[in-house]
């Protein structure tokens, strides 16, 4: 096998001391593009002739590598995965078998996924997938990094690989153009010390089916029982669904495959003029060991154009409360609530004083910025109210260690970096992750000063900021990833 290296040196940060372009992989990964700083070398030197390039990384103080995984990988790859994600797993081959396949087709097909491996002394110790997403930040589709399946050896923990590779993808994240880094936590607290902060929650609702609202005929004219064939129409209407609302990210190709191949997934769809504008994917659930009559509907997805769409779904899975006697909703919507007449869930929970309990809440998403004055610069279309103002954000870089500062000016309905020097109305201090959330809209300024969970020196300009930073959506996505 012939090859190619090449080997710049790098020093975007001290812990990626070199990136080293090693092009051995076979033709049929020519469709991998790997972002790369234009800084190391000219995109002619990157792909080699033969294949497609990947980036290794040298990390100090140790003899770790971190790559993209190749074919001859997935033994160790496997075993790593079937002993960290442990829940409806066996070891037999069977099994094996099954997530051979399965990782084998990621590698060939996936364009937007790559899955990283991180070596000691050789051995592959640590995996990770990242995933560049496309998603909807205040109204505009946006380039943003998810973190998945990151998972470590059990005999190489708490060595600080996991660590190494969340460095690893955030660089990955930079260089690729992203604005934010994402992921779902395995543990909040992990993520929080490395300045990661909270989208919107999401909000589960398990009620009597026959709670919700009913169809009337107008909406019944526009209901449809989907096939399998209609899934690429749902995929469309998912897309423009998210192009839709604040926060929002478009499927990826792991999510599609896994999606269009579920078989137990039923859709419901509403049609206008030929055209799907909104649907329900549910699976029925047996909700009693005895007696086969009783069941629920799991809805895994409402996605709708409008609020009288989202009814039309609704009142059609009203209709199926003779199969499903109850049924379990998520929805990252606070106001949910509104839509029904009676929203107490069937946990029929009582707290103190006088409260029933409606839902389950829950922290997902978590996200960070990636370079917060290139995120203003870049979203400098988002819309606020009048208003003229220079806020400064004080807050710890928790991965750096160091102090940072990012002045924002606003002025004629639009935010701008300010400059370095520029006096400052107000300054708020704050964690960083939580800084990402401020900006993004998943949480109020006036709700954080309450709190204790950020200062201001200006108690009126700070209420006139947070008036200015109110979004009148929160961020909230519910990916498989």
């Amino acid at each position: 096998m012939q090859y190619t290296q090449i080997r710049p040196y790098a020093a975007q940060r001290r812990d990626f001391q070199r990136l080293e372009i090693i092009s051995l992989l076979p033709a049929a990964r020519r469709r991998f593009s790997f972002p790369f700083p234009p800084d190391c070398v000219t995109m002619s030197a990157y792909i080699h002739a033969k294949g497609a390039a990947y980036m290794e990384h040298k990390a100090d103080r140790r003899n770790w590598a971190i790559r993209p995984l190749t074919e001859t990988d997935v033994e160790p790859y496997l075993d790593i995965y079937l002993n960290s994600y442990p829940a409806y797993k066996s070891l037999d081959e069977e099994c094996r078998a099954h997530y051979r396949e399965k990782h084998l087709t990621e590698l060939l097909e996936d364009t937007q996924t790559r899955t990283m491996g991180l070596f000691e002394d050789g051995v592959l110790i640590a995996t990770m997938k990242l995933i560049l997403f496309s998603m909807n930040i205040f109204g505009a589709m946006q380039p943003a990094c998810g973190l998945m399946a990151l998972e470590v050896h059990p005999l190489h923990k708490r060595k600080g690989a996991a660590l190494e590779m969340v460095r690893y993808f955030e660089d990955y994240a930079r260089r690729s153009g992203a604005l934010l880094t994402l992921l779902l936590p395995f543990r909040i607290g992990f993520y929080r010390q490395m300045g990661y902060g909270f989208a919107g929650k999401l909000y589960e609702y398990h009620l009597p089916t026959a709670a919700l609202p009913r169809p009337d005929a107008a909406a019944l004219a526009h209901l449809r029982l989907m096939q399998p064939e209609d899934f690429d129409a749902a995929l469309a209407c998912h897309r423009r669904f998210a192009a839709r609302n604040h926060g929002m990210v478009e499927k990826f190709d792991e999510e599609i495959r896994g999606a269009r191949g579920d078989i137990q997934v039923r859709r419901l769809g509403w049609y206008d003029g030929g055209v799907l504008r909104g649907y329900a994917a549910y699976r029925f659930e047996s909700a009693s060991d005895s007696n086969y009559t009783q069941n629920r509907l799991s809805v895994e997805e409402l996605v709708y154009e409008d609020g009288a769409i989202l009814r039309g779904l609704l009142g059609g899975l009203n209709m199926q409360a003779d199969l499903a006697q109850t049924v379990i909703l998520r929805t990252g919507e606070e106001d949910f609530h509104h839509l029904l007449d009676d929203p107490q869930d069937v946990s029929k929970n009582y707290i103190d004083y006088g409260f029933l309990q409606t839902n389950v809440s829950a922290v997902g998403t978590m996200f960070k910025l990636v370079d917060g004055e290139d995120f203003v610069r870049r979203t400098a279309y988002r819309p606020f109210p009048a208003g003229t103002l220079t806020a400064a954000f004080r807050y710890r870089d928790e991965l750096a260690g160091d102090e940072r500062c990012l002045r924002i000016a606003f002025s004629g309905g639009r935010w701008a970096v300010a400059d370095a020097d520029a006096a400052a109305d107000v300054t708020v201090t704050c964690r960083q992750g939580d800084l990402a959330s401020l900006l993004m809209g998943s949480c109020q300024l006036e709700g954080m000063l309450r709190l204790g969970a950020a200062s201001a020196d200006n108690g009126e300009a700070a209420q006139q900021l947070s008036r200015l930073l109110h979004y009148g959506q929160k961020p909230w996505l519910n990916s498989d990833y």
